[in-house]
Formats: structure tokens, C-alpha cells, sequence
């Protein structure tokens, strides 16, 4: 264990890691001060940390809680502008956590905890944990997304092959997608 490994870590969380997965790699809370007064390492968050040489991104918000929370997927209508459904920017990151997630609300995230648990029916796609176009849609139509939109992310689901015919039974079950043509 060591600072080496927990750069591999990072890497794959997008320059992210956390002072719980540091420990994990044997560095202390005091090594890990030491490396942020000495510029290998900055203080993004409470108990989070990124690479200061890791380029920024865009996504960086996202990647910043799915490090906090690995267990969590992001849904609704975030999960449909991450999947290339939507166009739309969402006023809030929506992320589903398990019930018995102490991740705790944040300033423009609204959390969504499932009893059933957030580690199903997701994909892994470009270092984030994301829900099945299925499952955002569905997700999202309850959530009140505007109707119009929600049927033509539906069309390009389709077309794109995102969606297989039970999605497609299952989505015809519930508005706006019933009497819709998808």
C-alpha cells in the first residue's frame, strides 16, 4: 500500500479519491495534510480530495460525488443527459443512494434513496455510474419531466438500441409513453 496505489485510485476516479480509500492505501490523515501543503494533492470537499495535475473537466462535479459515493448512480433526468438522451441541463444532479446511505444533501444534488437498492439496473459509462435509459425514463416521468421530452428521449433510446422491446412494453405502461408512438 501506498501513495503510488492511491494515484491509481484517483486515476480511475477522474483525480478523486477520498481520505477513507487514503487509509486504505496506508497514507494518514497527517500524510495526506502533508501532501496537500506540499501541492500533490488539494482539499476539494470534506473527506475529498483530487490530483491538482488531473485535468479539469466539465464533469468534474460528477465525478467528485460518485468518488464520495461509488455505491450511487446517477438518475432521472441527469442519468438522460449523461446517456446523450436529453439536452437539457437539469436545475439539480440527481443520484440515487441506497436507504442506508449517510450521504447527506448538497447544494444542487437531489438525492434519491432506494430501498432496492441504486447498484441495479445502471451502467458504467465514462467513469460514472448511470441508470438504464429505462430505468431514467420511468424515473423521470415520475418526477414530472416534460412530457414531450421524455417521449422523444424515448424515440432515440429506440433507434439507438438503448431500449429492447419489454423496455419499450414496459414504458407504454405509464404516462406520457402510453398511447405515444415509440
Amino acid at each position: 500500500m501506498s501513495w503510488d496505489d492511491l494515484l491509481t485510485t484517483a486515476a480511475a476516479q477522474h483525480g478523486y479519491f477520498t481520505t477513507a480509500q487514503a487509509a486504505e492505501h496506508g497514507i494518514s490523515r497527517r500524510a495526506l495534510t502533508w501532501r496537500t501543503q506540499h501541492g500533490s494533492a488539494e482539499r476539494a470537499g470534506h473527506g475529498l480530495y483530487r490530483l491538482p495535475h488531473w485535468p479539469i473537466d466539465p464533469a468534474d462535479e460528477l465525478y467528485a460525488l460518485q468518488a464520495l459515493a461509488p455505491f450511487g448512480t446517477f438518475s432521472h433526468q441527469t442519468a438522460l443527459t449523461l446517456l446523450g438522451l436529453s439536452d437539457i441541463i437539469p436545475s439539480s444532479i440527481h443520484f440515487t443512494i441506497p436507504e442506508t446511505s449517510r450521504l447527506r444533501s448538497r447544494p444542487s444534488v437531489t438525492l434519491h434513496r432506494s430501498r432496492h437498492g441504486a447498484t441495479t439496473d445502471r451502467t458504467l459509462r465514462d467513469g460514472l455510474w448511470v441508470n438504464s435509459a429505462r430505468r431514467a425514463l420511468l424515473d423521470a416521468a415520475r418526477e414530472g419531466a416534460d412530457p414531450d421530452q421524455l417521449i422523444s428521449a424515448a424515440r432515440d433510446a429506440r433507434e439507438r438500441a438503448m431500449l429492447t422491446s419489454n423496455d419499450l412494453a414496459e414504458l407504454r405502461r405509464y404516462p406520457p409513453f402510453a398511447g405515444a408512438r415509440l
